[in-house]
């Protein structure tokens, strides 16, 4: 499980599609299938449910969302509190 899978996951949930998610992550769209693809094989469920275009949550789905947004939060979060150290910035992060 990597952090661009987590984030492909949530944006495809936030933008209620695999492809308004491509445009938003700046993908193309068979790069945003490949990566919940594998997410999908490595968790063993699927993730969304798939109709035609549509596309919704599946139970094993809506259990990884507060999970996923977490750790992407947690990351990006580092990411800032490291960012602030390298240039001096001393605040810690609530």
């Amino acid at each position: 499980m990597t952090i661009d899978q987590l984030e492909t996951f949530l944006a495809i949930v936030k933008h209620k599609g695999f492809r308004h998610a491509s445009c938003k992550l700046f993908l193309s769209q068979p790069t945003v299938s490949s990566r919940i693809q594998a997410l999908e094989r490595e968790l063993n469920v699927p993730l969304f449910i798939r109709s035609g275009r549509k596309v919704t949550l599946s139970e094993q789905g809506e259990r990884l969302l507060p999970f996923a947004t977490g750790i992407v939060g947690l990351y990006h979060g580092a990411q800032l509190e490291m960012a602030r150290r390298q240039h001096g910035i001393h605040q810690t992060i609530d």
